[in-house]
């Protein structure tokens, strides 16, 4: 059974405002250190999405990496993709993952994003890591980056 994590946060935009920063944030800003997790160093490969199958790379700041492969794409309604690859402390761990983006309009100038990750786990003791990294770690993670978005979002002119 997946270890899932969800957080939400409400932007004070419109969302197409909202999903055009969303998908086109440099990775390396959205994703930072935070606690014990690494952020994103570099990526290689599509920035902003755009559309199904796209795939990239991030070498993370702890040495490891990861590929993304965006498997849905509404646009400003949903995107998803999954996780893939990992090296490092995670290769043990996990076998894969997915996210998910949603993005509901809660009024004219109103967006709620939510976001969910869920992993894999390779079995019973790996889960158990897993489980305690996703959920005492993983939200504020999450968190972080998504009020990055919403100061992105907020505070640029897009569509």
């Amino acid at each position: 059974m997946p270890v899932q994590t969800s957080v939400a946060i409400v932007v004070n935009a419109p969302p197409p405002r909202v999903f055009s920063a969303a998908i086109s944030i440099d990775p390396a800003n959205l994703i930072r250190p935070h606690g014990p997790l690494p952020g994103v160093a570099q990526t290689k490969g599509a920035v902003p999405w755009a559309a199904r199958g796209e795939t990239r790379r991030h070498a993370l700041t702890d040495g490891s990496s990861v590929n993304e492969e965006l498997t849905s794409f509404a646009p400003d309604s949903t995107f998803a993709y999954k996780l893939s690859n990992f090296t490092g402390t995670f290769s043990a761990l996990v076998s894969g993952g997915r996210a998910e983006w949603h993005f509901t309009r809660l009024g004219a100038e109103k967006t709620q994003i939510d976001w969910t990750y869920a992993f894999d786990a390779k079995g019973p003791i790996e889960e158990a890591v897993v489980w305690f990294i996703v959920k005492l770690f993983w939200p504020g993670y999450l968190r972080a980056a998504l009020a990055r978005v919403k100061a992105d979002a907020e505070t640029k002119d897009r569509i």
